[in-house]
């Protein structure tokens, strides 16, 4: 499984990331700050990567995207050491579960939760879970 995080995330999380043994970048460019929207949606369509991002505007991929979006909505007030342990949470039961789902979000309370997409939105799935793969 490899990790792309958005450019938001802090360091600490890259850091924490590769000191685990986990395969990640971030979606930064020498000489620039991020890549565009354009460039990173053609990469996920085509990869298959799991994006963490904060970016409530990627919430509209279609379903044969190839790469797996975990939206974070966890609150800034929140200590960034707990925001990076639910992050580190939330990957570690994508890892464990592998579910086929495309869209995922962090709920506030750090709850990681499945999006079904439909043709026209999306409905929530339901909660990911440690027990059967599937995760529901």
């Amino acid at each position: 499984m490899k990790l792309l995080l958005d450019a938001a995330f802090p360091l600490v999380l890259f850091q924490r990331l590769h000191g685990a043994g986990k395969e990640a970048e971030r979606v930064i460019e020498p000489g620039c700050r991020c890549v565009g929207d354009d460039r990173l949606r053609e990469r996920l369509a085509t990869q298959p990567l799991v994006f963490l991002t904060q970016d409530q505007e990627l919430a509209d991929i279609p379903a044969d995207f190839r790469s797996q979006v975990v939206i974070s909505d966890l609150p800034p007030w929140m200590p960034i050491g707990q925001r990076v342990d639910i992050w580190l949470a939330a990957i570690g039961k994508l890892a464990d579960l592998q579910p086929e789902d495309r869209l995922f979000e962090i709920l506030p309370w750090g709850e990681l939760v499945a999006w079904e997409i439909l043709e026209f939105g999306r409905r929530l799935r339901g909660r990911i879970d440690h027990g059967a793969r599937g995760g529901y």
